[in-house]
């Protein structure tokens, strides 16, 4: 438990703040509380304190001197002042000494108090763990990580390394570290970690590691290490090896406006070569999940015409993706799909190139009036020319093919949004709402309210 100390020299403001937070529900208990600061300093002389919630201005040491005391006398204690109003000047001077953080009195009957002490909870264990962490260096050659499964917590896996009697060092939430002399029994340890959950986690072997500080491999395996891994990762192996070098290596990447922009050429398909050099390039770009997920979804609605793939069943397809290898495939597949659907590319190429541009341009307009004079003008093709080629490609007339994509869109609003009619039909490009309701029945058969009750 994390022992709190609280500070206040008003006795009811002091009980309102312990007596409305459930500190039991932070892994935390108030092992004392006063109204002075020569009291406060007198308990912390003498009994053990981990988190001091403090009051500023009180009778006697106070403000800034009296951080300043407190850090004297513990410099391991984390703070979190309390001020009755924003005083900034004050807060910034707080922060510069290293208070953990601040709250406000009226904060603590808000509602969001529970996401304030999460994130003090939170903060505070990280503090600890760097703190444990600063000044420790690696003291072996080689050394083996075990990252486990995030979801997992430390707890569970801690539990299981115990039981199997191995010692570790913890390095982050999910990083354990064992030395060269735990990492002999590497077989044994490789063998249990893929029992323990299938190989879904990684076991890494670093080599030439010896004087490397705790933090900086710590830091190495949140960032280097995760786009090294993703991007290395094979189908039913779990166990790699680099040398620290390796591991903190910037492999060439780009961003993710240019894997857009490389992706949406049809060459970029076509050419084998300018494919596969595309592919090495996304697959070191360094992403979060989040954004990987966005700038993917992109290249599939880009190229759905070609595919054919429905686009609105892109997150429940890659929902479980984790690794390179996974969208590797999921890309060629698409490939695939894109040069069965045009045949002799090297013939038309200019052609699908010109469709392809048009169709991304309705895609991204069809909130607005959209002529076939303006496609005409993108593309630089004849009517007659254009209009052959986009019944090629999509199947339908460049009317028929808007009209049907503006319904599509409003069924998708219909049915994820509570917003009203007009507003969706002028999201999906007509201007006129009782004209949008009358294709949308004849092309569904019921009137945008009654799709919606429908579900």
């Amino acid at each position: 438990m994390i022992k709190v100390y609280v500070l206040d020299d008003e006795k009811l403001v002091r009980a309102g703040i312990i007596g409305l937070i459930d500190w039991e529900k932070y892994d935390m208990e108030v092992v004392g509380d006063s109204g002075s600061s020569a009291e406060t300093l007198e308990y912390l002389r003498g009994q053990e304190v981990d988190l001091l919630f403090s009051d500023l201005e009180m009778p006697g040491l106070s403000g800034i001197p009296f951080l300043q005391e407190v850090k004297r006398l513990r410099p391991g204690l984390q703070i979190v002042v309390l001020t009755m109003h924003q005083e900034f000047d004050l807060i910034q001077q707080a922060l510069r000494l290293g208070i953990l953080d601040y709250l406000t009195k009226a904060q603590i009957e808000e509602e969001n108090v529970d996401a304030f002490m999460e994130g003090i909870r939170k903060r505070y264990l990280e503090n600890v763990h760097y703190s444990r962490l600063e000044g420790r260096t690696v003291q072996d050659e080689e050394c083996c990580i075990w990252i486990a499964e995030e979801q997992e917590g430390r707890e569970e896996p801690a539990a299981f390394l115990a039981r199997n009697g191995f010692h570790y060092e913890t390095l982050g939430e999910n990083h354990f570290l064992f030395s060269e002399e735990e990492s002999g029994k590497k077989f044994r340890l490789r063998s249990l970690i893929e029992d323990y959950d299938g190989g879904a986690s990684t076991l890494l072997e670093l080599k030439q590691v010896k004087g490397a500080a705790f933090s900086r491999l710590e830091d190495a395996l949140k960032t280097a290490g995760k786009g090294i891994l993703f991007a290395d990762r094979r189908p039913g192996c779990f166990s790699y090896t680099y040398t620290l070098s390796e591991l903190l290596e910037k492999r060439p990447g780009i961003s993710r406006r240019e894997i857009l922009r490389l992706c949406e050429k049809m060459e970029f398909l076509a050419d084998k070569e300018r494919y596969e050099k595309g592919m090495e390039l996304i697959r070191n770009t360094v992403l979060t999940q989040e954004e990987r997920m966005a700038v993917f979804y992109q290249f599939n609605l880009c190229w759905s015409e070609f595919s054919g793939k429905d686009f609105t069943g892109f997150f429940e397809e890659v929902n479980g993706f984790r690794w390179w290898y996974q969208w590797r495939e999921w890309f060629d597949r698409i490939r695939m799909l894109v040069l069965e659907r045009v045949g002799h590319i090297e013939e038309r190429m200019d052609t699908l190139d010109a469709v392809h541009r048009a169709l991304n341009h309705i895609r991204s307009h069809m909130d607005r009036d959209i002529t076939l004079e303006e496609l005409l003008r993108l593309t630089g093709m004849s009517k007659s020319h254009f209009s052959k080629n986009f019944k090629q490609v999509t199947g339908k007339t460049f009317i028929t093919y808007l009209n049907d994509l503006r319904i599509e869109s409003a069924k998708k609003y219909l049915m994820e949004t509570k917003q009203s009619i007009s507003w969706i039909a002028r999201q999906v490009g007509y201007t006129d709402e009782h004209y949008f309701r009358r294709v949308f029945k004849e092309r569904t058969g019921d009137s945008p309210g009654k799709y919606r009750e429908n579900g």
